[in-house]
């Protein structure tokens, strides 16, 4: 809907660590270390050594691959303009979340301090 700014930067979230998944039915929240969260209700792909995994929202169990992202270091992650995040792991896991409404928010990064919402 919004989609990020071009250039913007994002490397706050390099060497954040993923502590937290949190699964609900319309959203799942990504915790980090150093209060750095990702909510998303829109809906993501995550791609490791099993394959491709797609979540949208009302879609809770496809939530558990994720899971397999704990205690994983952010080792780059770069925002395009049409509003897609891609996240890679150490693990060698990439979590791409998608702009994917036009009518409502898909996600928000927060950071102390500071709101992003696309």
């Amino acid at each position: 809907m919004y989609g990020l700014k071009e250039g913007i930067d994002l490397s706050f979230l390099t060497g954040r660590e993923l502590i937290q998944v949190a699964v609900g039915l319309y959203q799942v929240i990504f915790a980090f270390d150093e209060h750095v969260t990702i909510s998303v209700e829109g809906s993501y792909q995550l791609h490791n050594e099993d394959g491709t995994s797609i979540w949208s929202p009302g879609a809770t169990s496809t939530a558990a691959p994720a899971l397999s992202l704990l205690g994983a270091t952010v080792t780059n992650a770069r925002g395009e303009s049409n509003g897609t995040l891609t996240i890679t792991f150490s693990g060698k896991e990439s979590l791409v979340i998608m702009d994917s409404s036009e009518k409502f928010e898909s996600y928000q990064i927060t950071k102390p301090g500071t709101t992003i919402v696309v």
